[in-house]
């Protein structure tokens, strides 16, 4: 990636690998986008846009009792 902080791209990228079905490179990416977020300055956090494409674009864990 040319900017490997820019949360515009990685939205992008979350996009492609959902578009595909890749939900393992969708996970992979979205915990790169937070290590470099938690290196930055102390850290930081994700911007609202991205944490919400990323609520809607995950799957949910399926709980049984």
């Amino acid at each position: 990636m040319a900017v490997e902080e820019s949360e515009t791209l990685y939205r992008a990228l979350f996009l492609a690998h959902h578009a595909v079905g890749d939900v393992d490179a969708l996970r992979e990416a979205a915990a790169r986008l937070r290590r470099i977020n938690d290196s930055v300055g102390g850290g930081v956090e994700m911007e609202a846009d991205t944490a919400e494409l990323l609520r809607n674009l995950l799957p949910r864990p399926i709980h049984t009792r």
